[in-house]
């Protein structure tokens, strides 16, 4: 996997994040869909394009460690180029940020954190930690968690905390605890993409776990509630190709959701 991280024209940048990180005691990881769709790809013979959203961890607080870093990057760029930080969310401890040099790919870091949710779709209030292990256990599914180091020791190795290359090796899509669907509700509609996406199945308890929420009898309020975030989701079933939007309808229909 080394390989293919070197093979990206933004790893030098990355490095340099990793290192800044490092020197500060931080673990800086790839997390979440590029490193799902590396793997996938590998599987399958596939190329992937070298245009991408990176999602970033570090385990910290990363508007903190971005706004320091983008100083430090600055004060010591030959021609004291910078980074631009696009937009950042103190609510859910994440930034996003971009790089002149490097057209094509957007980096969104987060911070490792616990979400607490008062009640069913609610937006979560989050706590900072410094935990990776913990942070994984409050995404949507497991496929989503794997790990790709950016640390010096580790660089370029996959990390998996929560058994996903087994899922990935099974293809299927799992949730990590049973209230995921009412915490985010929007997640049924994307374990829905992904499975269609990746000809995958709904594992068994994550199949179980979804039909209840959607026979829940709060669940028109739970979509009110999310109501962007529905109209994302969906949105993003419509651009899958022909095979897997057949594949989308099919699961929608199964569960009785409006199809698109």
């Amino acid at each position: 996997m080394q390989d293919c991280l070197e093979q990206l024209t933004i790893t030098p940048f990355l490095k340099e994040i990793a290192n800044a990180a490092n020197f500060l005691g931080h673990e800086t990881y790839i997390v979440g869909g590029f490193v799902r769709d590396l793997l996938i790809a590998q599987n399958h013979n596939a190329t992937t394009n070298d245009q991408h959203d990176l999602d970033l961890v570090i385990n910290t607080n990363a508007i903190d460690f971005v706004h320091q870093f983008q100083k430090y990057y600055e004060d010591n760029h030959p021609q004291h180029l910078s980074f631009e930080i696009i937009e950042e969310h103190k609510q859910f401890g994440t930034i996003k940020i971009k790089h002149p040099e490097y057209e094509g790919f957007k980096i969104e870091m987060a911070s490792t954190r616990k979400e607490e949710y008062e009640s069913p779709a609610a937006y979560p209030k989050i706590q900072i930690i410094n935990d990776i292990e913990e942070d994984l256990i409050r995404r949507d599914f497991t496929i989503n968690a794997l790990l790709l180091s950016l640390n010096k020791k580790t660089f370029g190795e996959i990390i998996d905390h929560v058994g996903a290359l087994n899922d990935l090796e099974k293809k299927q899509i799992k949730v990590f605890h049973d209230q995921s669907f009412k915490d985010d509700p929007t997640r049924i509609i994307r374990a829905i993409r992904f499975a269609a996406q990746f000809d995958f199945d709904l594992e068994p308890k994550t199949r179980e776990l979804l039909l209840k929420a959607r026979q829940d009898q709060q669940f028109e309020q739970w979509q009110s509630e999310r109501h962007k975030t529905f109209k994302i989701e969906r949105e993003k079933l419509k651009g899958l190709n022909n095979e897997a939007q057949k594949r989308a309808i099919d699961l929608l229909i199964e569960f009785n959701l409006p199809s698109i």
